[in-house]
């Protein structure tokens, strides 16, 4: 007799096969076959979970914005406290940047996402939520080294980790041309402890 997957652990296992379909060809190569082939389950049953494509997508990248959310919060909980602005800074940043095959996986998503997220305003919006989520994070560290426009130096710094995130993503940079744009970027920041 065949066991059930809890539907929460199935979306989440659609939601993973998503991303790496996505990864690995973009927006052309997803499909509900590639899907269901990536995540060893039927059509059928994604689209059990999911009536549209467009609704396992959301789904999909509300999954990964989760899973960054948590990394970024172990990351915060797991630094000495109070750690100085700098460094969470330097943290948050790391982990939007595709260092590593599991970053890479999420930036590759990420743009992917970007680029059907400019014809699909119900994408969009999630998008904007989840930057606004992060834009709130990075400015509260600014807001806590006492600078002065906390929410423009938040957005100066995200522009900049989404460049040097397509830099990488398109081998334009290595790890370490990324990582010394990165520190030289904070290192101009205003006197941040």
């Amino acid at each position: 007799m065949r066991t059930r997957l809890d539907p929460s652990r199935r979306q989440a296992a659609i939601a993973e096969a998503v991303g790496r379909v996505l990864s690995r060809g973009g927006p052309d190569g997803l499909g509900l076959r590639q899907v269901a082939a990536e995540a060893g389950v039927t059509t059928g049953a994604i689209q059990h979970h999911f009536t549209t494509k467009d609704e396992m997508l959301l789904f999909a990248l509300r999954h990964h914005g989760r899973r960054l959310a948590e990394r970024l919060s172990a990351r915060a909980a797991g630094a000495p406290q109070p750690s100085p602005p700098h460094r969470v800074l330097r943290a948050i940043a790391l982990e939007l940047l595709p260092l590593d095959e599991e970053r890479a996986v999420e930036a590759r998503l990420a743009a992917a996402f970007t680029a059907r997220a400019a014809a699909d305003p119900d994408l969009a919006a999630v998008f904007r939520e989840q930057y606004a989520l992060l834009h709130t994070l990075v400015a509260d560290q600014f807001r806590r080294a006492g600078v002065s426009d906390a929410d423009a130096d938040a957005r100066e710094l995200l522009c900049l980790v989404e460049g040097l995130r397509t830099e990488r993503l398109l081998g334009q940079a290595d790890d370490d041309a990324i990582l010394a744009l990165l520190d030289r970027a904070l290192d101009r920041l205003p006197a941040l402890p």
